[in-house]
């Protein structure tokens, strides 16, 4: 896990082209919970290159975006300044991010919170949270219960990768009690906020090829044959259309205590 946590640098820039981003209404959904005015402070940990923070920062939100990936924050402030956003950008782990006590009126974490050193994170979140204020972490996962395609691709990566390494839709998950641990926070329960994504097949192509357990323990050989299964099943179930990828986000949100 470790491996796979630090590998994303290496494809940075096809992780923004092709990662999906989240949708209007699980922002609303966060704000909403926490009461949150019109410009809260945000403190995104394991920003990545930004999906969620320039999301935010488009709100009219105050982000700082903390990033440990040299690759990935590059990627990270060329978009922020390409799109004049007002995002400060610092490169620091989610354990250890520098800022100040209570600095922050909510803390998110995108896609990531499972590459963290949980407790220690989750005491950094308290520490740098107000007393009031909260965390939202929240996942784009590819939902195969909606799709016949997205459950035939999850079967043919199943041929290539270990099965512990095979992406599956998991509903049940550890993150609330993770993030409750200590007592900091009080945490709702899973909301899942449903939405698609329309894609080329070279893009779906691309998407698939930004999963790190692709990239690392896949060999060339069996990448490039990986590749030809992948646009035989996309011309099978979608001829020349575009490919349409259904995603719930998992959100799991906590007030301060």
């Amino acid at each position: 896990m470790q491996r796979r946590s630090r590998s994303f640098d290496a494809w940075a820039f096809d992780y923004d082209r092709y990662r999906p981003t989240y949708p209007a209404a699980m922002f609303d959904h966060i704000s909403n919970r926490l009461g949150l005015g019109p410009n809260p402070l945000v403190a995104d940990l394991g920003a990545g290159t930004g999906k969620a923070a320039r999301a935010m920062a488009r709100r009219g939100w105050n982000v700082i975006a903390l990033e440990p990936g040299e690759g990935m924050l590059d990627v990270l402030r060329a978009r922020t300044e390409a799109e004049g956003l007002p995002i400060e950008a610092h490169l620091a782990p989610a354990e250890a991010t520098g800022l100040d006590d209570s600095a922050v009126d909510l803390v998110t974490v995108a896609q990531a919170f499972h590459w963290f050193d949980k407790p220690r994170a989750v005491d950094e979140m308290a520490r740098i949270t107000r007393p009031g204020g909260g965390a939202a972490i929240f996942w784009n996962v590819r939902d195969d219960d909606r799709s016949a395609f997205l459950a035939a691709y999850t079967e043919l990566t199943g041929r290539f990768l270990p099965e512990e390494h095979v992406d599956r839709r998991v509903r049940e998950s550890s993150a609330p009690a993770e993030l409750s641990s200590g007592g900091w926070f009080t945490v709702d329960d899973r909301v899942e906020i449903s939405h698609q994504v329309s894609m080329s097949h070279d893009d779906f192509i691309g998407l698939a090829f930004t999963a790190s357990q692709v990239r690392l323990f896949v060999d060339g050989p069996s990448q490039r044959r990986l590749m030809g299964e992948l646009r035989d099943l996309l011309a099978e179930y979608f001829g020349e259309s575009n490919v349409v990828v259904p995603y719930d986000v998992d959100v799991y949100v906590g007030r301060r205590t």
